[in-house]
């Protein structure tokens, strides 16, 4: 048997954390021992020896934690820092212990939470608030209502770590529902007087989670059954095999089916896409948990809690919105560029159509001027008076300085009207 001592050192709890770690690989399990007890007790009750086929074969590895319930569930002090050092254990358990267990385990899996007595309502509370981080959760003879430790006193903290008072309040249609249900979720109880409060709470829970539709496995032994290590480890055996079962076929579910080799293309993709549906609505519901949701029903903000973190990062996000949108006029540029360019490319191609107007409203300009030379000259020579005196007259002599004037004054006119007329017809 491998057994072997790491000390979590522990910044939100502010002191080391023990735990024992049973066994070299398989599915991780996180233990949390009885009331206030050792993470030694697990061992020293005999569940590790019982357990020992699926330690040794690998197929498990126990990772039993201490606690600090001395200091919360069963401490006698303020019950408003009994409830805040739960909720401290509570972020040693999500924010250190599982990274610490994936990091010895060298292993990707989400653990399953296993717990008895306290130990159970540790594993219950682990698993309903973070479902993403864990497979499921075995409790046993555990009790789900605060009221046990604390009486009638109740504030958001203590709330938070109180599943008989959260889960009534979930709604039907809130996203962890849909990770409860990839998950396994098992609660056992006897039905012995010693067994007075699990029961009562166990039936509670039973009746929070058929209302969400979630099928948990809420189980019932029988009025001889007491709470005892004798009991526990009868029903370790006898659930654990049934749990990893449930648990290898979920998690199967979740990885990418092999690509398989068809005549049509589209009956690949559809194949494919048939196999990973199940594994995408998982994927999606957890990332619905891990960033966007909050845990169930929190009525105020936490010391180290996600909220905390969110109000954080937000001057972060805020400055990064400000960059986008200061970024955003410029992204307009290229099109007024574009525009521009169409305007030089329209223009281009209307040159050769302008410069041929153009060109022909000098000849027309030139001709006309030939002409009116031309007639000027005959009006000189007094050939043909009678009909340049229709057009205009000239004077008689080309060598007269205003005779001169006026027909280079006529020409002018002459080219004006005919660029005139040009640009009309245009």
């Amino acid at each position: 048997m491998d057994k072997k001592n790491v000390v979590c050192g522990s910044a939100i709890l502010g002191r080391d954390m023990h735990v024992n770690v049973y066994g070299k690989k398989g599915l991780p399990v996180v233990v949390f021992p009885t009331l206030a007890a050792s993470p030694e007790s697990i061992e020293e009750a005999g569940i590790i020896d019982d357990l020992a086929d699926y330690l040794d074969s690998g197929t498990i590895q126990l990772f039993c934690t201490e606690t600090v319930d001395g200091e919360s569930w069963g401490g006698s002090g303020d019950p408003a820092e009994r409830a805040q050092r739960q909720e401290s254990f509570y972020h040693y358990v999500v924010d250190e212990l599982v990274p610490l267990v994936q990091k010895v385990s060298k292993s990707k899996a989400r653990p399953l939470a296993l717990g008895f007595d306290m130990g159970a309502t540790h594993a219950a509370v682990a698993l309903l608030r973070r479902p993403d981080l864990f497979q499921g959760c075995m409790c046993l003879s555990g009790c789900y209502d605060a009221s046990r430790y604390f009486g009638d006193w109740m504030d958001a903290t203590l709330y938070d770590n109180t599943p008989c008072a959260f889960l009534p309040n979930m709604p039907a249609d809130h996203p962890y529902v849909a990770v409860y249900n990839q998950r396994q979720l098992l609660f056992c109880t006897g039905q012995d007087a010693t067994e007075a409060d699990s029961l009562r709470t166990t039936r509670e829970m039973d009746a929070n989670l058929a209302r969400l539709g979630v099928e948990a496995w809420c189980d019932y032994w029988g009025g001889d059954v007491t709470h005892s290590w004798h009991w526990w480890k009868k029903q370790l055996r006898y659930f654990l095999p049934i749990v990893l079962d449930d648990v290898e076929k979920t998690t199967a579910a979740e990885k990418p089916a092999p690509k398989k080799r068809t005549t049509t293309t589209r009956k690949k993709t559809t194949t494919a896409k048939k196999a990973a549906a199940p594994a995408a609505a998982e994927e999606k519901a957890a990332d619905a948990v891990a960033e966007k949701v909050e845990e169930p029903k929190k009525p105020a903000a936490k010391k180290t809690t996600r909220a905390t973190a969110k109000k954080a990062a937000a001057p972060a996000a805020a400055a990064a919105e400000e960059k986008v949108a200061e970024a955003a006029p410029a992204k307009k540029a290229p099109a007024r560029k574009t525009a521009a360019k169409k305007a030089t490319t329209t223009e281009k191609a209307e040159a050769p159509a302008k410069a041929a107007t153009k060109s022909a409203a000098t000849k027309a300009a030139a001709t006309k001027t030939a002409a009116t030379k031309t007639a000027a000259a005959k009006t000189a020579t007094k050939t043909t008076a009678a009909k340049t005196s229709a057009e205009k007259k000239p004077a008689a002599k080309a060598t007269t300085t205003k005779k001169a004037a006026a027909t280079k004054t006529a020409t002018k006119a002459a080219a004006k009207k005919t660029t005139k007329d040009d640009a009309s017809a245009k």
